[in-house]
C-alpha cells in the first residue's frame, strides 16, 4: 500500500536536474513545511514545528518544474511518500522524507502564476456537429438549438414592391372597369378628371 499526501509549504533550494540511468529526467528540490497554530492569549499566528522534505519529479513533469519553480516560492506538491535511510560522514545513519510527485503546482493563494500549455501539447480541433433532422422543423443546430433555414423566411404576402416602383398604385392610371367610381373612358381618367399620379401631386 502505497501512501500519497498532499504537503503545502514553502520552496527552500533551486530545483536540480539530471537525467536517470535509464536517460529519464528527472528534478528534486527541498521543501519546508511549517506547522501553525493561532495563540489567543497573544492573538496572532505561532509557528510550529518545521519538516523537510525531498521532492523528486520524473518525466515530463521533471522538465516544467525545472522551468517554473524558483526558491522561495509557496507550493502545493501531491505524491507518493517514501522513507529513505542513508549513512552519513561521520557513519551515522539519517532518515529522508521523499516525494515522488503527481503533481506540483504554485500556491496561488500567496501569489500570482502563470499556467503555459506545453509545446509538444496539439490542440484538437473538435469536428463541427451535424445538424439534426427534426419532422416537421427542418435541420436544427445540435449546439444552439436554431432552426437552419438557408433559403431565408418566406413571406405570405409574396414579393413586396419598392415605394416607387413604376409598378406602384401611386403612378399607375385608373383602371376604367374598377370600382363604381371609375368610368369606361379609356384615358385612365376616373369620375373627377384626375390619374392617379394627379392625385398624388395635388395631395
Amino acid at each position: 500500500m502505497r501512501d500519497t499526501i498532499t504537503l503545502r509549504g514553502w520552496v527552500g533550494t533551486e530545483p536540480t536536474k539530471g537525467v536517470t540511468k535509464n536517460n529519464r529526467s528527472y528534478s528534486r528540490f527541498r521543501m519546508s513545511v511549517t506547522d501553525g497554530y493561532f495563540d489567543r492569549d497573544r492573538q496572532t499566528w505561532v509557528n510550529g514545528l518545521t519538516s523537510w522534505y525531498t521532492v523528486s519529479c520524473y518525466g515530463e513533469m521533471a522538465e516544467n518544474v525545472a522551468a517554473s519553480i524558483r526558491k522561495g516560492q509557496r507550493t502545493i506538491v501531491m505524491g507518493r511518500l517514501q522513507i529513505r535511510t542513508y549513512q552519513k560522514a561521520d557513519g551515522t545513519f539519517g532518515t529522508d522524507a521523499e516525494i515522488v510527485a503527481s503533481s506540483v503546482g504554485q500556491d496561488l493563494a500567496m501569489g500570482m502564476g502563470i499556467w503555459n500549455r506545453r509545446k509538444d501539447e496539439q490542440t484538437v480541433t473538435p469536428l463541427p456537429a451535424r445538424p439534426a433532422n427534426v419532422e416537421g422543423i427542418g435541420e436544427v443546430d445540435p449546439a444552439t438549438g436554431e432552426v437552419r433555414d438557408d433559403t431565408g423566411p418566406v413571406d405570405p404576402l409574396g414579393a413586396e414592391l419598392s415605394e416607387f416602383d413604376e409598378a406602384c398604385d401611386y403612378f399607375r392610371p385608373a383602371d376604367p372597369t374598377e370600382g363604381p367610381d371609375s368610368e369606361a373612358a379609356g384615358d385612365g381618367r376616373s369620375r373627377d378628371g384626375l390619374t392617379g399620379e394627379d392625385r398624388l401631386l395635388s395631395a
